[in-house]
């Protein structure tokens, strides 16, 4: 393949990755009865994605009668792709390998309303990235973007975005980003993408049933049920923000920066929260307790209608506030299932920091390359 070339996959093959993408040491014995497909359809689908390099086979399991078996992985030499997310007041970028190990990762601060200046630190980013002698040979497989909003579901390629993005036109960014790099660009909100990173990040097999809470400028929600996000009807599924009253003080990454400057904390941006949330301070702890509170019936919620396996906490917030407000929210939701006929939930921090809805934006072109992917990615470019 060229190196911007995208495989001409069948249903099949796109199915073989996914399953071997979603389960750790995958033998082709396991990917008949996960298929349907005859041994002898098993061994050509796989000896051409070997090919490819797309998987590669590692050290046969030992210890087993007749012939040893011979698990198979995702080959993270198999493409590059790269996230770009537009979290609340920053551009950041994320290259990943075809397995989902980060390669690079950059994070700007980015309060212009200039699209010129956008375009001009991309290319500067991507360029710096792709030209990394380590990344040059691989394969180019898309960019993803991770934006505030959705989708229109009634107008194709017709992005609605806050008012905190009015400026920019995604369908034209996305345009210029296919031409300047030759390669399919994908574009979703960012907690779809944030919820998508974190199913992959998964400790063991991924949860088909996962919760993302997103804080930025606002509250949002990515939900990924059976394995796919759930956008709902005319895609506008996650917009929590509408749960807290406008008028009112909202649990996201924006009202603690209001808090802790209107307590007389010299905080210049959002982005500069974890060096001034320090361990036991006080205004802080008051803050997780408030949001805690406000949160509480929204994952209640969410616990009785979807019974995910994890809710995450995502977003601009600090690693030590969402690891206070999770163990508030896991205190809450014991007392909360006591008794009841009800699986417990585990509630955590992201383990990407504030890097989850970029990393989310990098699995994009990957996703659309297997079965599962192919319905749930939003192709624009």
């Amino acid at each position: 393949m060229t190196n911007h070339e995208r495989p001409d996959l069948s249903i099949s093959q796109q199915r073989i990755i996914d399953l071997v993408r979603r389960q750790t040491k995958v033998t082709r014995a396991d990917l008949g009865p996960a298929t349907g497909l005859t041994p002898g359809a098993i061994s050509r689908l796989v000896r051409d994605l070997l090919d490819l390099g797309l998987i590669k086979e590692l050290d046969r399991i030992s210890g087993m009668r007749g012939q040893p078996a011979v698990p198979l992985t995702v080959d993270g030499n198999g493409g590059v792709s790269i996230g770009i997310s537009f979290p609340y007041g920053r551009l950041d970028v994320v290259a990943m390998d075809y397995a989902g190990h980060q390669l690079a990762h950059s994070k700007t601060p980015f309060e212009s309303r200039d699209p010129n200046k956008l375009k001009n630190i991309l290319r500067s980013q991507i360029d710096e990235i792709l030209n990394d002698h380590t990344i040059q040979t691989r394969r180019l497989v898309g960019l993803g973007l991770a934006i505030p909003g959705h989708l229109r579901p009634d107008k194709e390629k017709e992005f609605v975005i806050p008012p905190t993005l009015d400026w920019l036109d995604v369908a034209t960014l996305c345009t210029w980003l296919g031409v300047n790099y030759n390669c399919p660009v994908f574009v979703e909100n960012i907690a779809n993408s944030a919820a998508i990173a974190e199913t992959y990040a998964a400790d063991g097999a991924m949860p088909m049933d996962l919760a993302a809470i997103n804080f930025g400028h606002g509250v949002g929600l990515g939900l990924m049920l059976s394995g796919r996000i759930h956008q709902g009807t005319g895609g506008l599924a996650g917009e929590i923000g509408t749960l807290f009253p406008a008028l009112q003080p909202r649990p996201s990454a924006h009202d603690l920066l209001t808090v802790m400057r209107s307590a007389g904390r010299n905080v210049p941006t959002v982005n500069d929260l974890g060096a001034f949330a320090t361990e036991g301070d006080v205004l802080i702890e008051a803050w997780v307790t408030r949001a805690a509170q406000q949160l509480h019936p929204l994952v209640q919620m969410l616990h009785i209608i979807t019974a995910p396996q994890q809710i995450v906490l995502t977003g601009m917030l600090p690693t030590g506030v969402t690891t206070l407000l999770a163990a508030k929210l896991s205190a809450q939701m014991k007392h909360h299932v006591s008794g009841k006929m009800l699986s417990p939930v585990r509630i955590a921090p992201s383990k990407f920091d504030t890097f989850a809805n970029a990393i989310g934006a990098a699995w994009l072109p990957i996703e659309s390359e297997s079965w599962e992917g192919k319905d749930r990615i939003n192709w624009v470019s």
